[in-house]
């Protein structure tokens, strides 16, 4: 009897186990999933639908992700964190005019009742954040190749001047073992008329 008892309580714990598993899973799912849907909404200029994604106090801030400066061409969603009511989903936004400049974002994510909703305030400060490390990241970029131009101008500038210097080096070589030409003979002052009183 004792041993049916201890099979069954290892059966439950092990039920247990799996479904907190799908459980969590599926948390995780939905929060990519409205993550996903609220980009790409954003992306395709469909306000309507980015609204129906975000939380009541946060829908007023989806005005400065309408605007043209954002200008994301594409976005990818990563690791996702849940801590209770509250999911953070890493985001990587494509801009620039070329797609090529990565802005980090943290999209965070508030479970209002039976589906989580994207805090667009907290999103946005996230994004920030991001889209100065990205800045700074393009300009260390810059810098690190305007440095390199930099260095390749001045080295083209100091063998031209070596070059030069050379060329004068050489020339008073010359100037040196060349004899100087007979000086001109001085004048003879010309003859005095009168007599001397």
């Amino acid at each position: 009897m004792n041993a049916k008892r201890w099979l069954l309580g290892v059966y439950l714990l092990v039920m247990s186990m799996c479904l907190s598993g799908c459980i969590f899973s599926s948390e995780s799912q939905q929060a990519r999933e409205v993550t996903n849907t609220f980009w790409q909404a954003v992306l395709n200029a469909d306000m309507e639908t980015a609204k129906d994604l975000t939380t009541w106090e946060s829908a007023q801030y989806l005005q400065f992700l309408s605007s043209k400066s954002l200008a994301a061409k594409r976005f990818e969603t990563g690791e996702i964190k849940i801590d209770g009511t509250t999911a953070e989903v890493a985001t990587l936004l494509y801009g620039g005019e070329k797609g090529d400049m990565e802005i980090p974002v943290r999209t965070i994510l508030i479970r209002n009742k039976d589906a989580w909703q994207v805090d667009v305030q907290k999103t946005l400060g996230s994004m920030v954040s991001g889209a100065m490390d990205a800045v700074v990241d393009q300009l260390n970029i810059f810098m690190e190749n305007g440095l390199k131009d930099l260095d390749r101008a001045l080295a083209d500038s100091v063998n031209e001047l070596n070059q030069s210097l050379k060329q004068g080096v050489d020339q008073l070589k010359k100037d040196l073992a060349t004899p100087p030409t007979a000086p001109l003979a001085p004048a003879s002052p010309p003859p005095s008329s009168g007599s001397v009183i």
